[in-house]
């Protein structure tokens, strides 16, 4: 079975924050500051994600990191999780993520006395994000007596998620965090993309930023990667958005037409127009509301047959399962 793709948000977060040096600037700002000392940076580098859990199911965690701890030869992982909508049950999601990392070092050092330490990490950012209201500890889901609970003590697992609810901050306070200029970009954009018709005049604040990434390391994969993002979510017209592109270098410009190129021949092989795609989206918003992002990403990846079918069916659908049904 072909694995489902990332949604527009969650592609853009896990591309950016792979690059460890990307990545350290918000590890940074959300770990205790006693174990940011602890960790080497340096070491820091991508760890595969994906595990087979004891039932056979398999799974991806958004990103995991591993590196040294204290200088010692055992190491940490960190756990980056992406959420552009509050889970009230994500502290079971990532639990179950730690326990695929453990399951899969012990099938690699089957003599191992030990599993490796899995910090989680989750990052709440996305267009519209609500605020995280949901209690991050998973006893606080188990049983429905708080006393009984609590009379359990270490019965009970006691584990907790850290969360960074980007939806509470402003853009005064992301620019004072030491973020690398791509991530800094990227959250940027889940505040200001989706939808927008006036991209060209939001982004004008931040043009610096994206000169910024212009100039980092790995521009040319950032800047696509931004690009294509912009370019699948906003709704500001080509020539708009090319008057925020003239402001910036030639590599910017460069990599900008051939994203656009590259989208409009995905278009063309699925015989799906990008109007046609932002107009049926907007006919499904008048008609049922602010859509789920999985809603979103399957029109957005339709083909020509079922976009035939549902331009139809949005004439008679009174419901969402009966749109895609």
């Amino acid at each position: 079975m072909t694995a489902p793709q990332d949604a527009p948000h969650d592609s853009l977060f896990r591309k950016i924050m792979s690059n460890p040096a990307a990545a350290t600037g918000e590890l940074r700002a959300v770990l205790p500051e006693w174990l940011v000392a602890l960790i080497d940076w340096e070491a820091l580098e991508l760890a595969p994600s994906r595990y087979v859990l004891p039932n056979l199911r398999s799974r991806d965690s958004d990103i995991l990191f591993k590196t040294t701890l204290a200088g010692r030869d055992g190491y940490i992982h960190l756990l980056l999780e992406h959420q552009s909508t509050p889970d009230k049950h994500m502290p079971l999601r990532v639990l179950e993520y730690m326990i695929g990392t453990w399951c899969q070092h012990l099938a690699d050092h089957p003599t191992s006395d030990y599993y490796p330490l899995v910090i989680p990490v989750v990052v709440n950012s996305g267009p519209n994000a609500r605020r995280w209201t949901y209690s991050t500890r998973l006893c606080d889901r188990i049983g429905t007596d708080p006393g009984i609970r609590d009379h359990l003590g270490d019965l009970v697992p006691r584990f907790r998620i850290l969360v960074d609810d980007l939806a509470g901050l402003d853009f005064a306070e992301l620019y004072a965090r030491d973020l690398a200029p791509a991530v800094l970009m990227m959250l940027i954009l889940h505040r200001v993309a989706f939808r927008n018709e006036h991209l060209d005049r939001d982004l004008q604040p931040h043009i610096e930023v994206l000169r910024a990434v212009e100039e980092s390391p790995n521009a040319a994969g950032d800047l696509q990667t931004l690009f294509t993002y912009i370019s699948k979510v906003s709704e500001t017209n080509a020539h708009d958005l090319g008057q925020v592109v003239d402001q910036l270098g030639p590599l910017a410009k460069e990599v900008a037409m051939t994203t656009a190129e590259q989208l409009r021949a995905e278009g063309r092989a699925k015989g799906v127009t990008e109007g046609q795609v932002k107009t049926l989206l907007r006919q499904l918003t008048l008609k049922f509301g602010p859509l789920p992002d999985k809603v979103i990403h399957r029109v957005e990846t339709g083909n020509a047959d079922q976009f035939e079918a549902w331009t139809e069916r949005i004439l008679t659908a009174n419901t969402l399962d009966e749109f895609f049904d």
